[in-house]
């Protein structure tokens, strides 16, 4: 018999049960592609918990349209990786990383939990300089239904521009 793996490299863990993912260790935890994922890198993850989270954006992450030489990242895109990060916070407690829980398979649509529900959403103003994002998202409590409440934000250089609470669970048909 062999023994089983470690389920997260030594050099992942940086100290009592928290962890450090690279873009490798995202795409492969992520059920999205390679060009669909909206973070960098996960600078502090307590699996099943919180997160943190880097995102780079350049003047090329995000076109307007009629105006291509200008730069804006609407607080939508933020939104999504927010999403993004709560799933990694949801996933990584599920062991091995590809295992759901059953009541995210039980519906019709993904068997991963989406954001079904934003509780509150305040955004300061449009990211309108290309940075670096930092995101935040925090497992509140389980809700009814198998979802999960988060609160969270995203800030660039210090100053958050969104802050927000919503619901991750299945969206039932």
């Amino acid at each position: 018999m062999v023994a089983e793996e470690p389920r997260w490299e030594p050099h992942r863990i940086l100290a009592d049960g928290v962890l450090s993912l690279d873009a490798e260790d995202l795409r492969r935890l992520l059920p999205f592609a390679k060009d669909r994922i909206q973070i960098d890198r996960v600078l502090s993850l307590q699996p099943g918990e919180m997160a943190i989270a880097q995102k780079a954006v350049s003047g090329g992450d995000v076109s307007t349209k009629g105006e291509p030489s200008t730069f804006v990242f609407p607080s939508t895109h933020a939104m999504s990786a927010l999403e993004q990060l709560s799933l990694v916070v949801l996933l990584s407690r599920e062991d091995p990383p590809s295992s759901t829980p059953e009541v995210w398979k039980a519906s019709q649509g993904s068997p991963y939990p989406q954001l079904v529900e934003i509780e509150t959403l305040e955004v300061d103003s449009e990211m309108v300089v290309p940075g670096i994002l930092h995101l935040r998202a925090h497992l509140v409590h389980e809700v009814e239904n198998g979802g999960s409440l988060f609160e969270g934000g995203v800030s660039v250089g210090g100053v958050d521009f969104i802050r927000a609470r919503w619901v991750m669970g299945s969206i039932v048909e």
